[in-house]
C-alpha cells in the first residue's frame, strides 16, 4: 500500500509512504512523475512540495491502471481533492450559465445593500461582481480606475452574509494601503475592524476582521499571515497580483502561493496580469487554483520563450476568458490621450560616451553562449546604456539605494585611461543632458499656464538631479527610499505627505517619480494631466501602470491627458520603446481588449518608433547585435528580472 498526506503547516508538502507489499514499479513511476517536486525521501518515504504532487495526479491513474497500485489519502489530502474537484465543478458550471439578465443584478445589489454595503457599485462592476462571486474564486483584470478595490470588498460583503468567509487578508504594495482603508470606511456602513501587518512580532488582535499585509512582509512573516489565514474562513486578495509571476521561483511567489492552500477563497486583482506574456499568468492561475494550472492554461503557455507569439496569446486568452472579468478602458468612457514624442539626437560628448560605451562592451555582446552571471553582467550593462542616454554623469554614480531592486548595479568600473574615462571627466563642464534641458522648459511652461506636471525616471539620482535643478518650483519627490508612513512625525519626509504636497500646495509645480515606487495605488488624476517619461525600461506594466495614475475614472469629458516621451536618437530607447509596443500589443490580444494599444502607445502620426522587426533565428537570453549605428537588445535578463 502507498499512502499520502497533506501537511499545511509552513510551505504545504505530501508526505508519501509505502509499505513493504507496494509495487516497486508503481513507487519508482511516483518518484520519477513527482522529482521536480521532491524536498527529501528515501526508500519508502518522499516529501513532496504540494503544488507538484497536485498537478500530477494523473500519474494517481497510471498507477492503478498500469500497476494496479493505488494511493490512499489522508484526511487532510482528501479534503483537498474535494475541494479541487467542488472548484473544478464550481467554475465549469459558471461557463455553461452565461450572463446574467437585469433582474438577476438588481437582485444582487438588493443583496449587497443587505450585507451592509453602501457604496452604489456601476452597472458594469455589478456585472463583475456577479461573475466573479459566481466562480469559486475570481480573477479582476479591469485596467487602474476601473474599483477593483470597491468590487472585491463587494464581493467580501456578499461572501460574508453568505457565510462563506469571515476574514478578509489583503496583500498588496505599501502604497495601495491608503486606498484599502479608504474604500473600507466608504464602502461600509460598519466598517470591518483592520489592522496593517507591520512584519515580523506583529500580533493580531482576535477581533481582527481585515488584516492588511505587502508582498514583502508576508514572505518574511509567513506563519503570522498564514495562522490568520487558517483560523477563520478567509478570503485572500492579491491586490496588483503581478507582483508574483515569478511563481515558486521568487520569494513573494513562493509566500503566497503556499498561502492558497490555508484560504477559503482566493481572489486576484491587477490591471496588467501578463506584461511579458502568457506565462506570466501561471502563477496567477495557480494560486486561484492550486494544481490546477495545467487544466485551465494551455500547455504553449508555459513555454515563456513563445509567451507573445500570436498563436499562444490567441489560445490562452480562448482558455482563461471564461475565469476573469476585465474592465478595459474603453468602456470606462474615458476621454482620450495625447502623446508627444520628443525623439532628438544626442548633443556631442553624449554621443561620444554612448559610442564608446558600445564599442568597450562591443566584444561582449557577440558571446553565444551565457551563464546566469554573464546575463547578470549584461543586465547591468543595459542599465549603463539607459543612464548614458539620458545623462552620462550617472554612470559612475551607480544605483541609489531607493532604486527597484530589479535596477541596483554598480558604477562603471574605469582604469582612467579609456577614452570614455576622459569624455566623462570633462562632461558636466560643458554639457548639460539635452533631456534635462527639456524638461526645464517643459516645467517652465506647464508653471506659467497654473498647470502642475508629473516626471517619471526608472533612476533615482535623475530624480534627485532634477529636484535640484527644478528647487524653485518646490518639486514633491516619491522613490523607493522615501518612506511611507502616515504616522510619522511631522516634518518627517514620506510619500504620503509627498502626494498630498503635489495635489494641494499651489507652490508645488512639479512631482518627480519613479514608477516601480508609486506606479501603483496611487491617484493623481483631478490634478495633474501631463506626464513626462525622462526614461523607460523593458517594464510594460510599469509604463502602463504609470499612466493610469493621471488617466483614469472621474476625469472630466473636455480633459486631455498628455504623454511626453522623450527619447535619445539611436540609443536603447527606440529598443525600449519598439519592446514596450510590442509588449502593450501582446497584452491587448490576450486580454482582448484592442482599445489598449490606442490608449496606451503614440499612433505612428505621433512619432512613435513603433514595434522593430526580429529575426527567424530568435534566441532567448541577452545580445545585442550592432548594426552600423544602431543595436537593439532581445529578451534581456533585464526584462525578465522586471
Amino acid at each position: 500500500m502507498i499512502t499520502a498526506e497533506l501537511y499545511r503547516e509552513g510551505r504545504p508538502t505530501v508526505i508519501i509512504e509505502r509499505d513493504r507489499d507496494a509495487n516497486a514499479g508503481a513507487w519508482a513511476r511516483l518518484q520519477e512523475a513527482l522529482a521536480r517536486g521532491i524536498d527529501s525521501g528515501s526508500s519508502v518515504r518522499t516529501v513532496v512540495h504540494a503544488d507538484v504532487f497536485l498537478a500530477e495526479l494523473r500519474v494517481l491513474r497510471e498507477l492503478r491502471d498500469v500497476f494496479g497500485e493505488r494511493v490512499q489519502p489522508g484526511p487532510t489530502l482528501s479534503d483537498q481533492l474535494r475541494s479541487m474537484a467542488s472548484d473544478r465543478m464550481a467554475r465549469e458550471s459558471v461557463v455553461e450559465g452565461g450572463t446574467a439578465d437585469e433582474a438577476t443584478l438588481d437582485a444582487l445589489e438588493n443583496e449587497l445593500s443587505q450585507a451592509g454595503f453602501k457604496r452604489k457599485l456601476r452597472r458594469f462592476q455589478t456585472k463583475n461582481l456577479f461573475r466573479l462571486v459566481s466562480l469559486p474564486h475570481g480573477a479582476d483584470f479591469s485596467v487602474p480606475g476601473a474599483g477593483k478595490t470597491t468590487v472585491a470588498l463587494a464581493a467580501y460583503a456578499v461572501l460574508r452574509a453568505r457565510g462563506v468567509v469571515r476574514r478578509l487578508a489583503v496583500i498588496g504594495p505599501i502604497a495601495a494601503f491608503g486606498a484599502w482603508k479608504e474604500e473600507l470606511v466608504a464602502c461600509f456602513d460598519k466598517p470591518p475592524i483592520l489592522l496593517i501587518h507591520a512584519g515580523a512580532g506583529t500580533v493580531i488582535p482576535a477581533n481582527t476582521e481585515v488584516l492588511l499585509s505587502n508582498y514583502n512582509r508576508t514572505a518574511s512573516d509567513y506563519d503570522t499571515v498564514r495562522s490568520f489565514v487558517a483560523a477563520e474562513p478567509t478570503q485572500v486578495v492579491l491586490d496588483e497580483a503581478h507582483r508574483v509571476k515569478r511563481g515558486a521561483a521568487g520569494v513573494h511567489g513562493r509566500a503566497v502561493l503556499d498561502l492558497a492552500y490555508a484560504a477559503r477563497r482566493r481572489d486576484v486583482l491587477t490591471g496588467t496580469p501578463a506584461p511579458q506574456g502568457a506565462f506570466d499568468l501561471v502563477a496567477l492561475v495557480s494560486f486561484l487554483y492550486p494544481g490546477q494550472d495545467r487544466q485551465v492554461l494551455p500547455d504553449a503557455a508555459y513555454f515563456e520563450r513563445k509567451g507573445r507569439d500570436e498563436d499562444v496569446l490567441i489560445e490562452t486568452n480562448s482558455a482563461i476568458r471564461r475565469y476573469f472579468v476585465r474592465t478595459a478602458k474603453a468602456e470606462l468612457d474615458l476621454p482620450p490621450t495625447s502623446f508627444e514624442v520628443v525623439r532628438e539626437p544626442m548633443p556631442p560628448i553624449q554621443a561620444a560616451i554612448y559610442d564608446a560605451l558600445l564599442g568597450q562592451y562591443r566584444s561582449t555582446f557577440a558571446l553565444p553562449d551565457r551563464g546566469r552571471h554573464e546575463m547578470q553582467r549584461l543586465g547591468r550593462i543595459v542599465m549603463y546604456l539607459l543612464e548614458a542616454a539620458t545623462n552620462p554623469m550617472l554612470l559612475t554614480a551607480g544605483s541609489d539605494e531607493g532604486d527597484d531592486p530589479a535596477f541596483l548595479h554598480p558604477p562603471m568600473e574605469l582604469q582612467g585611461h579609456e577614452p570614455l574615462a576622459d569624455l566623462l571627466a570633462r562632461y558636466s563642464s560643458f554639457e548639460q543632458p539635452w533631456k534635462y534641458q527639456r524638461i526645464c522648459s517643459i516645467v517652465k511652461e506647464a508653471v506659467e499656464k497654473g498647470e502642475k506636471i508629473l516626471i517619471w525616471s526608472s533612476f533615482v539620482k535623475n530624480l534627485k538631479a532634477l529636484a535640484r535643478l527644478l528647487d524653485q518650483y518646490q518639486p514633491a519627490i516619491v522613490h523607493g527610499g522615501v518612506p511611507s508612513d502616515e504616522m510619522a512625525p511631522a516634518g518627517v519626509i514620506t510619500r504620503e505627505r509627498e502626494f498630498e504636497r503635489f495635489r494641494h500646495d499651489p507652490a508645488c509645480a512639479v512631482l518627480l517619480a519613479n514608477p516601480a515606487a508609486c506606479g501603483e495605488g496611487v491617484s493623481l488624476h483631478y490634478w495633474c494631466h501631463h506626464a513626462v517619461y525622462l526614461d523607460r525600461t523593458f517594464n510594460a506594466g510599469h509604463f502602463l501602470q504609470s499612466q493610469d495614475r493621471i488617466h483614469r475614472l472621474g476625469l472630466a469629458q473636455d480633459v486631455v491627458t498628455r504623454f511626453t516621451l522623450l527619447m535619445s536618437a539611436g540609443s536603447i530607447d527606440d529598443s525600449v520603446d519598439g519592446r514596450l509596443a510590442e509588449k502593450v500589443s501582446a497584452l491587448s490580444m490576450l486580454m482582448d481588449d484592442p482599445g489598449l494599444v490606442q490608449i496606451a502607445l503614440p499612433s505612428a502620426d505621433e512619432g512613435s518608433g513603433g514595434t522593430p522587426a526580429f529575426d527567424d533565428d530568435y534566441q532567448p537570453g541577452l545580445f545585442i547585435q550592432i548594426r552600423g549605428n544602431s543595436w537593439r537588445a532581445r529578451e534581456s535578463f533585464v526584462e525578465s528580472s522586471c
